[in-house]
C-alpha cells in the first residue's frame, strides 16, 4: 500500500490554503493602507462658508468705534446754527483740503 500521493495531495491542499491566507493578509494590509477620505454635502459648505462670513461681520462690527452722542449733539447744534456755512468754516475746509490733496503748504 502506498501512502504518498495522500499526503501529496493533502500537502498540496494545505499549501493552497495557506497561499490563499496570504493573499487575503496582503489585501487587507493594502486595504487598510489607503487613506481615509471625508466628503462635504454642498449645503454643508454653503452652512460653513455662511458662519466664516457671520465670524467676519462680526469682528467688524466688534472693532467700530462707539457713538459719543455728545459729538454727535455738537455736531447737531453747529448744523442748527448754521457753522458750516460760515466764511470762516468754509475757509479752513478749503485750506486743509488743499493741505490734503498737496496743493498747499499751509
Amino acid at each position: 500500500m502506498r501512502i504518498d500521493p495522500i499526503n501529496s495531495k493533502i500537502a498540496s491542499e494545505i499549501k493552497k490554503v495557506e497561499k490563499a491566507k496570504k493573499v487575503d493578509k496582503t489585501q487587507a494590509t493594502k486595504a487598510a493602507l489607503k487613506p481615509d477620505t471625508t466628503s462635504f454635502s454642498s449645503s454643508a459648505k454653503r452652512l460653513s462658508e455662511t458662519k466664516a462670513n457671520i465670524d467676519i461681520v462680526s469682528a467688524q462690527l466688534a472693532s467700530e468705534p462707539e457713538i459719543r452722542q455728545e459729538k454727535v449733539e455738537e455736531v447737531r447744534n453747529k448744523i442748527n446754527q448754521g457753522y458750516y456755512n460760515s466764511p470762516e468754516f468754509v475757509d479752513k475746509l478749503a485750506d486743509k483740503l488743499l493741505t490734503f490733496f498737496g496743493i498747499s503748504d499751509k
